[in-house]
C-alpha cells in the first residue's frame, strides 16, 4: 500500500495524471473521477510551476537592479585620483551584489553569471596589486577591470531584460 501511494505521489509531482493511481474497478467513475484529477492537479501544478517561475524572475530582477546601482557606484568612484582606498566600501557591496545575482540566475544564465564571477576576480586581483604596491598603473588597472565590469554587467541587464 505504501509503494501505491508513493508511486501516486510521485506521479502527481511529475505532473502526470492520476488516471493510473485510482484503485476501483468502475471503468466510467474511475474516468471521470481521473479526469477531474489530472485537470485540477494540472491547474495547480501549473499554478505552482508559475509561481515558483515568477518569485525567480523577481529576484533575479531585484538583485540585477541592485547590482546596477552598486556598479555605478563604484564606476562614480575616481580611482586613480583617489587611490585605492577610496573603492573598498563600493567594491564590497558590488561583490555582495554579484553573489545574489550569481544566486539567484545562475540556473537560467549560467554563462553570464560565471563571466561576473570572473570579473570580480580580476577587481579583485586589482585592488590587491595597488595594494601591494600602489602606483599609476596599478591603480590604472583598477579602473579597467572596474570598466569591464561595468560593462559585462550592462550585457547581463540585456540579456535578462527580456524576463524582468
Amino acid at each position: 500500500m505504501h509503494r501505491f501511494v508513493a508511486a501516486c505521489f510521485l506521479a502527481l509531482l511529475a505532473g502526470g495524471t492520476a488516471a493510473g493511481c485510482s484503485q476501483s474497478d468502475d471503468s466510467s467513475s474511475s474516468a471521470a473521477s481521473s479526469s477531474s484529477s489530472s485537470s485540477s492537479s494540472a491547474s495547480s501544478s501549473s499554478a505552482a510551476g508559475s509561481s515558483s517561475a515568477s518569485s525567480s524572475t523577481a529576484g533575479v530582477c531585484s538583485s540585477i537592479s541592485e547590482l546596477q546601482t552598486s556598479v555605478a557606484a563604484l564606476k562614480a568612484v575616481p580611482v586613480v585620483q583617489d587611490g585605492v582606498g577610496a573603492v573598498t566600501d563600493a567594491f564590497a557591496t558590488v561583490k555582495s551584489d554579484v553573489t545574489q545575482v550569481v544566486q539567484d540566475a545562475q540556473t537560467q544564465f549560467a554563462t553570464q553569471t560565471a563571466e561576473l564571477t570572473t570579473d570580480v576576480g580580476a577587481v579583485q586581483a586589482a585592488v590587491s596589486a595597488a595594494q601591494a604596491s600602489a602606483s599609476r598603473t596599478t591603480l590604472e588597472a583598477v579602473a579597467g577591470s572596474i570598466s569591464t565590469l561595468s560593462d559585462d554587467v550592462t550585457s547581463f541587464v540585456s540579456d535578462v531584460s527580456s524576463t524582468c
